[in-house]
């Protein structure tokens, strides 16, 4: 949203005037009267009046987050209170209701597509996305709740859906806390036909282990940036600690943290714990997501190509690397069918739409791994070619540079890249 996008204007006369879009549409979305409340200058407030003798909840606590776990304070007030009533936390477009009674959280409603209750069966691995979206498609036609339609196509047994249920509470609350640029607001009390089922989650506890997740989510995230990244194995004569075997078991090198979860039942944040603790304990390492499909692997390495081949275009040795490229790819049997069409380009990239179009005829069970390792090994030979070609300091740079650009494209189980003859 850009500054001027919500913004108003009051004239002389007191007509508020949209200026901004958004505003526009805000505005447009409350069209009726309203009555102005007492406020600071620097702060207007609106209330709609009662209608039809119903008194509408009360404003007990509003106000602006500008930082990550701003709201501690604030739900930490209404639990000790003992306040019932309804959170509303407001972050851009995404919109999340905790509602609160006795010191517990009860319910929680979310806009965020994420945080719905079938993708949280999904994330647990209790459904699969066939079945999430057949799910959905029945609540729409029928008019019942997501569960429901779940359970009416024994995707899901009530047993193992109302857990899930304070499970997606549970999340919703935690990504409430982590909203660094919002506003929230707290009012007295709830529709009741919103809340659907009631959970009773101790708002306090709940509150400890939020607080514990975000620092130490900040810790974890230096090393795993996020649920994307795919833990490695590694050798190693050291026995697996028994309450970490069984995430461990699931590192095969290409599942990420988010499909273990899925496959194990657990969340972001208690997979990258565990897997944290396997990389500080040496039995993994984590790489950055592969790309996905034959085009998407070829766009990743042709920028390695194509700086080698400036590297050695500006030494004026470009001619030599093309044919000891063009003999090594001979040689290797595969490489010119691989490439049939497809180049190499006048800079030494590769046509990625022709490159899928040639795997499709050559490659086995894992088209992409195979890619993968025939191209690591093509930018071996070309690093080991250009190395025989440029002075040895800038052998060095271009090999650390290849090796920063085809990172996340670095084959399973292999060494890191070095020169190959």
């Amino acid at each position: 949203m850009s500054d001027r996008d919500d913004l108003l204007r009051v004239d002389v006369t007191g007509t508020v005037h949209p200026v901004g879009r958004a505003a526009s549409q805000e505005l447009r979305s409350r069209a009726g009267e309203w009555r102005l409340a007492p406020s600071t200058p620097g702060v207007v407030v609106m209330r709609r009046p009662e209608q039809h003798g119903v008194v509408s909840a009360s404003l007990r606590l509003a106000g602006e987050i500008k930082t990550p776990g701003a709201l501690c304070d604030i739900i930490s007030l209404v639990a000790q209170s003992n306040w019932k009533g309804e959170l509303v936390v407001i972050e851009e477009r995404k919109v999340r209701s905790l509602y609160f009674d006795t010191g517990n959280v009860i319910g929680a409603h979310t806009n965020v597509p994420e945080e719905r209750l079938g993708e949280t069966l999904f994330r647990f691995g209790v459904v699969t996305r066939e079945q999430l979206e057949k799910a959905v498609a029945a609540s729409s036609t029928s008019g019942k709740r997501f569960g429901e339609a779940a359970i009416d196509l024994d995707f899901v047994s009530a047993e193992e859906l109302y857990p899930m249920m304070a499970r997606q509470v549970e999340e919703v609350f935690y990504a409430a806390l982590h909203v660094a640029d919002g506003m929230f607001y707290f009012f007295d009390r709830y529709d009741e036909a919103v809340l659907g089922r009631r959970h009773n989650l101790n708002a306090g506890m709940m509150l400890m282990e939020g607080a514990r997740r975000m620092d130490e989510m900040k810790f974890f995230r230096e090393r795993i940036p996020n649920e994307n990244f795919i833990p490695m194995p590694r050798e190693t004569s050291k026995k697996v600690p028994d309450d970490l075997a069984t995430v461990y078991g699931e590192c095969d090198g290409k599942r990420s943290i988010a499909q273990i979860g899925r496959r194990i039942g657990q969340l972001e944040f208690e997979v990258t714990k565990a897997v944290f603790q396997l990389v500080s304990g040496g039995f993994l390492n984590v790489q950055a997501p592969r790309p996905q499909g034959p085009q998407a692997i070829m766009e990743g390495f042709n920028p390695a190509l194509i700086e080698i081949h400036q590297r050695c275009d500006a030494a004026g040795k470009g001619a030599e690397l093309r044919d000891g490229l063009a003999r090594f790819a001979t040689g290797g049997g595969v490489y010119d069918p691989l490439f049939q069409g497809a180049g190499p380009l006048p800079d030494g990239s590769f046509r990625p739409d022709r490159v899928e179009k040639n795997l499709a005829a050559l490659a086995g069970e894992d088209p992409d791994a195979w890619l993968i390792q025939l191209m690591h090994d093509y930018i071996g030979f070309a690093l080991f070619q250009a190395g025989s070609l440029l002075p040895r300091g800038e052998e060095a740079r271009l090999t650390q540079a290849v090796a920063e650009l085809i990172k996340p494209l670095r084959p399973v189980d292999s060494a890191p890249l070095s020169r190959r003859p």
